[in-house]
């Protein structure tokens, strides 16, 4: 691999991110009914669970926010009964469903190192995972006003001197990234595709994270796409198209982008 940092595509905003032979893995452990996106298949759980397919390098769990699309606590508690790995990132115990708590609790007997990123809107918190790797949560709210009380965690990675930042579900607030971002020179951002669509989303996108490269991913697979994302996304994409960065969609399983 080099000194190149890939990123494969595991369903919605689930990726792993990978390099020098350590994987994180970013909400990407889910696998319930209820919502209209892609689920992490039971194959690809298992693999997981097995290290073997693309999991051959899984060593940390990142997760923005508990929500079936990106993050089922009882899975993530089957995964690691079956393989240890070296941290989880969650949200915070406290607001969390029992199931939360439950993985909290396990993960500390198995003494895995969990750190709860129970991190207010605008606010930092860092964690140092392991050589030249670090982790910023950056704190915001869940886009949509039905969310606003769930907080949503973007994860800020630098790691072999480049900055990745996932945004999972936050919303396009101007304040939960201005500070935070200030003199972050962003290599790549991902963001779903209401945040893309947005007006306010594209300003944030130009003025604050100014990034080389803009992944568009929190989207369904093709033959689970029942609304126009890819429709919406390909028109937004001629629209706010901009000569000093390049746009990508994640939309294939196990697409790959490299960095």
């Amino acid at each position: 691999m080099g000194d190149e940092i890939k990123i494969t595509l595991i369903a919605n905003a689930g990726v792993l991110v990978e390099h020098k032979g350590v994987g994180l893995l970013v909400d990407g452990i889910h696998h319930e009914e209820g919502h209209l996106f892609s689920k992490v298949t039971r194959d690809d759980l298992q693999h997981m669970q097995q290290g073997t397919g693309v999991f051959t390098h899984l060593d940390y769990l990142l997760f923005t926010h508990e929500h079936p699309d990106h993050f089922t606590p009882g899975h993530v508690l089957q995964h690691i009964r079956s393989r240890a790995v070296k941290g989880i990132i969650l949200p915070g115990e406290s607001q969390g469903s029992a199931e939360l708590r439950k993985l909290y609790s396990q993960a500390r007997k198995r003494y895995i190192p969990v750190w709860s990123f129970d991190v207010k809107p605008g606010s930092t918190k860092q964690v140092h995972l392991a050589d030249g790797l670090h982790v910023t949560g950056i704190g915001a709210r869940h886009m949509g006003p039905q969310y606003a009380s769930v907080q949503n965690s973007c994860f800020l990675l630098t790691w072999a001197g480049r900055n990745l930042l996932f945004t999972g579900d936050a919303d396009h607030v101007t304040e939960y990234f201005q500070d935070a971002l200030d003199e972050v020179s962003l290599d790549a951002v991902f963001v779903n595709p209401l945040f893309y669509h947005n007006p306010i989303g594209q300003e944030i996108i130009q003025d604050i994270f100014c990034p080389k490269a803009v992944v568009i991913y929190h989207m369904p697979f093709e033959q689970d796409d029942t609304l126009p994302f890819s429709y919406m996304v390909e028109s937004d994409m001629k629209r706010y198209a901009h000569h000093s960065r390049s746009t990508h969609v994640f939309r294939e399983k196990k697409q790959i982008f490299i960095l």
